[in-house]
């Protein structure tokens, strides 16, 4: 079943991308700064809650590359559109140097949510655990993440087995 917010996704979404408009538009004054990060949190939570949700639907999809695409590709494109315009009818000074960082950090927090997903973390309604195991068991699925990119390279040379 299909929950139509993940509120995990949201705070989490907020709390690392509300930095980013705050550092890349404070050349501009800290007023502005603080005005684009808190215009950023909130876009993000409300926007990452559905995204999450959807990335939580779509942990399980088959093929898995169709679901890497859509999660790593097609989402992000349409939020990261949204967050140009949000930023940009706001008048956010140097806002596209905020979005474009943003769009990097998109890419690999996207993956790593659907990562993280799969693992049973972040997950949501009946499917989750509380925040707090959440958050304990983050580390490790970091470092998993991280080490899963050399792995899958080392398993196509054709020098190790699958390794999960």
């Amino acid at each position: 079943m299909l929950n139509i917010w993940n509120w995990k996704a949201a705070i989490m979404s907020a709390i690392y991308r509300a930095p980013i408009f705050f550092l890349t538009t404070l050349k501009a004054g800290w007023r502005p700064a603080l005005s684009a990060m808190l215009l950023e949190g909130l876009f993000r939570a409300f926007t990452s809650g559905f995204y999450g949700a959807i990335t939580q639907a779509l942990r399980s999809m088959e093929p898995l590359w169709l679901a890497i695409f859509i999660i790593s590709v097609i989402l992000p494109g349409v939020v990261q559109g949204l967050d140009f315009i949000v930023h940009w009818i706001r008048g956010t000074p140097n806002g596209l140097t905020g979005v474009l960082v943003s769009i990097i950090v998109t890419g690999v927090a996207s993956l790593f949510n659907w990562f993280a997903m799969r693992r049973g973390t972040l997950l949501t309604g009946g499917e989750g655990q509380s925040f707090a195991a959440d958050l304990r068991s983050l580390p490790g699925i970091i470092v998993r993440f991280a080490a899963s990119g050399p792995l899958a390279l080392w398993r196509l040379s054709g020098q190790g087995k699958k390794v999960s």
